[in-house]
């Protein structure tokens, strides 16, 4: 098996602001969201033998985490088959895809895959504005060494959250939770270039608490449990990554109480700064 072309990709943690970058939201109001790739990756081949043609994917993410990993295959699968290597083009071409896909889902996850860092991502109907976060080493390193990954262990399907909310904000019930999950993603932003991570670590909270109150099955009570687990063993700060309803939980606090605490169900993960790459 010869292999023509092989691609890698990280995934993401969300900080704040997902689901504002969804249609119909973000075409009316714009949308918001601070993220950050992670050195978890898809990893994709185009290989070939005498008789045919296929991809194969592997990765070291768990199954559902709730880390942006669907729109990341969709990303390298394009990426092996394109002969563009302009990286927005093909986040902007996966989006296009799954919105034919009748996918109910936003451009964060492509855009956090293709660029790499840790970047606030503003969107409006089809603009996006990328703003790279500037932020010392010294204090990357910090931020790192107080965040901590944990799986829940159940499966999250964006497509069916997202569609929960999206479904809401069509009867008008959630635009106001909404836009302060949009209004926390710019405070977190300004929190991190202050270089004020209690602050940080509260928004974390309020972007979970106004992220629940947008359905009833996005923090089901085996998140809340695990989030109390947390929170009484060295986190200050709890989010749930993604749309909720399952995968993975961002904790803001003691690294290794954490750590001790959850064992095997946390994923270790440092900052990617390289985004989507052809190997």
């Amino acid at each position: 098996m010869k292999i023509i072309k092989k691609v890698k990709a990280p995934v993401r943690i969300d900080f704040g602001g997902g689901t504002t970058d969804i249609s119909p939201f973000k075409d009316k109001y714009g949308g918001a969201v601070l993220n950050a790739a992670i050195n978890r990756y898809v990893v994709g081949e185009l290989v070939a033998s005498d008789e045919n043609v296929g991809l194969r994917y592997s990765g070291n993410i768990p199954t559902s985490s709730g880390l942006g990993t669907s729109g990341v295959m969709n990303l390298v699968w394009l990426a092996l088959i394109s002969h563009t290597k302009d990286k927005l083009k093909l986040a902007e071409q996966v989006y296009d895809l799954e919105q034919v896909m009748g996918l109910v889902g936003g451009k964060q996850d492509q855009y956090a895959s293709v660029l790499g860092g840790i970047n606030f991502l503003e969107f409006k109907r089809d603009k996006a504005k990328i703003t790279r976060l500037k932020l010392p080493g010294k204090f990357i390193k910090r931020l790192e060494n107080n965040l901590v990954l944990v799986y829940t262990g159940k499966p999250h399907f964006s497509r069916i959250s997202n569609k929960l909310m999206i479904d809401n904000l069509k009867k008008g019930k959630n635009v106001k939770n909404l836009l302060r999950i949009k209004k926390i993603a710019y405070e977190m932003k300004k929190s991190l270039l202050k270089k004020d991570l209690e602050k940080f670590a509260e928004l974390m909270n309020e972007e979970t608490a106004e992220r629940e109150k947008l359905h009833g099955s996005i923090v089901p009570l085996n998140i809340k449990k695990i989030i109390r687990i947390g929170m009484k063993n060295g986190a200050i700060g709890a989010k749930v990554c993604g749309s909720g309803g399952g995968g993975s939980i961002l904790f803001f606090g003691d690294k290794n109480k954490l750590r001790e605490k959850f064992k095997g169900r946390v994923i270790d993960f440092k900052f990617d700064f390289e985004g989507l790459g052809w190997v």
